[in-house]
């Protein structure tokens, strides 16, 4: 008897918490809901965003390369609890593009791939975004080949002075890149090597410019210049120059002036510039004139030390003599 009032009991205990739970089921749902979604509110809410860029990396087929420009760094976005994405580092996200299947020339757009490293492992939960989500890059097969390299020289030695001659080591280098980029690579020239001031021989490294940025110089691009500085050496005319008579015996004199002349000379820029007017003549030896009359006489340049004389004229000139009254 008491064991079956127990069960009735229980049975009457159970009925009323059903009706209970059902009672106004409706509102119930919803207030749950209701919690559920202020639970997860907070948690978003207490989310935090960080910016920043890092470099694209393109995983390519061996022999093709890039073609044509393509966006170097992409953006991320890390989302998640504001201490734990500040301990992210740049280097803990690779950003990277996969075109190793493709090979053949052509254009081709694929996704912009993210893979956590590092501290970002750790963290929980981390939301990451790129921007953008997928690129075109255009791929061709990769050339190489020997080119020469070209001083660009600027300014110029001080007054007297030239640069003679110059060596570079080394004097080619080989470049590699798109086919067709490549193909129209005939030189590269170094950054600008200075002259101005230099009036002894020197040595600079100096870096080389890739012609196209696409381009790449195989084996560094720093080469070595040496040049050397000569004393510049000119070519220059005086005209005209006047014509002296040397060696005339006493009691004689000339029926006329003599002719002028022109000298032709090389040399150095500095000694040309300090000569003053008459250090360049010509002379005529009167050695042979014994008394009045006309003579034919040879004619000699007269210079200072250290030019050459490339030509002068006259050769000879005719003079009458006369007696000196």
């Amino acid at each position: 008897m008491a064991v079956a009032s127990r069960k009735r009991w229980s049975r009457l205990k159970t009925n009323v918490s059903i009706h209970r739970l059902l009672n106004n089921w409706p509102a119930k749902v919803l207030s749950l809901a209701a919690a559920v979604l202020l639970v997860v509110f907070n948690n978003v809410s207490r989310l935090e965003e960080r910016f920043f860029s890092v470099p694209l990396q393109l995983v390519l087929p061996s022999d093709h390369v890039p073609a044509a420009p393509y966006p170097q760094r992409v953006r991320i976005t890390l989302r998640g609890d504001g201490d734990d994405i500040f301990r992210v580092l740049e280097d803990d996200v690779r950003a990277f593009v996969d075109l190793s299947a493709h090979a053949n020339d052509g254009v081709y757009r694929a996704a912009v791939q993210v893979e956590k490293r590092g501290s970002a492992l750790d963290v929980e939960p981390l939301e990451i975004r790129v921007e953008p989500t997928e690129i075109s890059v255009a791929l061709e097969e990769r050339k190489r080949r020997s080119v020469e390299v070209l001083p660009a020289l600027s300014g110029f030695p001080p007054p007297g002075f030239q640069l003679g001659q110059y060596q570079l080591s080394p004097s080619t280098v080989e470049i590699q890149g798109p086919r067709s980029r490549v193909e129209e690579v005939y030189s590269i020239e170094t950054e600008d090597i200075e002259l101005s001031g230099r009036s002894a021989d020197f040595s600079v490294r100096v870096r080389l410019v890739r012609p196209d940025p696409l381009v790449q110089i195989i084996g560094g691009d720093v080469i070595e210049f040496r040049g050397v500085i000569e004393e510049a050496v000119v070519l220059q005319t005086f005209e005209p120059v006047e014509t002296v008579l040397l060696g005339l015996p006493a009691g004689l004199t000339l029926a006329s002036s003599l002719p002028s002349g022109s000298v032709r000379v090389q040399g150095r820029q500095f000694d040309l510039e300090q000569i003053q007017r008459g250090q360049v003549q010509l002379v005529a030896d009167a050695a042979a004139v014994t008394a009045a009359g006309s003579y034919q006489l040879a004619v000699r340049p007269d210079v200072p030390r250290g030019l050459l004389v490339l030509r002068y004229e006259p050769s000879q000139i005719e003079v009458e003599v006369v007696e000196d009254q």
